[in-house]
């Protein structure tokens, strides 16, 4: 118990240095797809601007995606920069009621002055990816891998996705959450596990001490 509230205040930790990066590169200001090659590798949580060609031949369903209690897709599109093509994430849809038939999306053939957040997407060892391909150069993907697009679409991809915030789009949810629990969660789990391993020690104690002292108790008599 105290080596779970050890991980949850190292959690704590990295979302709390998380938050303070994300503050900072928002006060920075968006920057072009090209001005990332002169920072860091850290790109992570960047915002920038998009400028490019929507290809309407390549549009991913991320499947499985849940919003607000309800099964959806998260709906992404390769789009063609001056820094490279670039996968972008244009926002949660729901399902139709068909596992059969994906919803329908009407995407703009062009972004200009576009704003979104870099994501490096996270890879889940438990999934096994198969990406199943559609009609009209359509994928069913369960994550995003970009390693593993490349080798199904024999593409070259930038090391990331890039999270649309603007333009407004009626079609798409656009609930993203870079940190889905808080520090101070965490910190209130770390609690609480610090107070199991207190009250199991206190007990430990407690059935120790009434053991020996009815053993004492027993050999006096």
């Amino acid at each position: 118990m105290v080596r779970l509230g050890m991980w949850q205040l190292e959690r704590m930790e990295e979302k709390s240095l998380r938050l303070a990066s994300i503050a900072q590169k928002k006060h920075d200001g968006p920057l072009s797809l090209a001005a990332l090659n002169t920072l860091n590798p850290d790109l992570q949580d960047y915002p920038v601007t998009v400028n490019g060609r929507v290809r309407p031949d390549y549009i991913v369903y991320l499947d499985n995606r849940i919003e607000n209690g309800r099964v959806g897709y998260q709906v992404l599109a390769a789009v063609i920069t001056d820094a490279g093509q670039v996968l972008v994430n244009f926002g949660w849809v729901p399902a139709t009621s068909s596992r059969q038939h994906l919803p329908a999306v009407t995407l703009p053939a062009q972004l200009t002055n576009a704003e979104g957040i870099i994501r490096i997407p996270a890879d889940n060892p438990v999934i096994r990816e198969t990406a199943t391909r559609l009609k009209d150069g359509q994928l069913l993907l369960q994550q995003i891998d970009i390693a593993h697009l490349k080798q199904v679409t024999k593409q070259a991809f930038l090391p990331f996705v890039v999270q649309l915030q603007t333009p407004e789009d009626a079609q798409f949810v656009r609930n993203w959450q870079p940190v889905v629990m808080s520090p101070e969660k965490h910190l209130g789990y770390a609690i609480q596990w610090f107070g199991l391993a207190i009250a199991a020690a206190v007990i430990a104690c407690v059935v120790f001490f009434s053991r020996g002292n009815a053993h004492v108790q027993t050999k006096q008599k």
